[in-house]
């Protein structure tokens, strides 16, 4: 009897930890084949989970301003143990980011990769490491 219910209480804990095991895909949200690059100035950056988040205000060629979201692919304690705070890139700041597009039409976001600061350093908000090489 015993083991019967040793079985079953194992079986019952694997099967509820199951959905810890899930998470989305970047391919449901992103075109993860296309890049896109846009220029503009930090509004804000968080570094929270699930994902960090930052905010640029890019202008067109047109001269229409619009606020762009852009969202890093790893998460807030990997971004924070590569060095990352939230004044690592401080508002204000004019950046060039370069990322997948989102899948919804007409948004104005990014899954990201590549930061570019204007001396040229160059960040990675995808996976939460610091400066990568070029």
């Amino acid at each position: 009897m015993r083991l019967f219910v040793s079985v079953a209480l194992a079986g019952l804990l694997l099967l509820l930890s199951i959905p810890a095991l899930a998470h989305h895909s970047a391919g449901n949200f992103w075109y993860t084949d296309k890049n896109v690059e846009v220029q503009g100035t930090v509004k804000s950056v968080k570094i929270i989970n699930p994902h960090p988040e930052m905010v640029i205000e890019v202008t067109d060629a047109n001269g229409t301003k619009a606020d762009w979201r852009i969202t890093g692919g790893g998460n807030a304690s990997g971004m924070i143990r590569a060095g990352w705070k939230n004044g690592t890139l401080p508002v204000g700041m004019l950046v060039k980011v370069v990322g997948h597009p989102s899948r919804t039409e007409g948004a104005k976001a990014l899954l990201a990769g590549k930061v570019t600061t204007p001396e040229g350093k160059v960040l990675d908000f995808s996976a939460g490491s610091g400066p990568i090489d070029e």
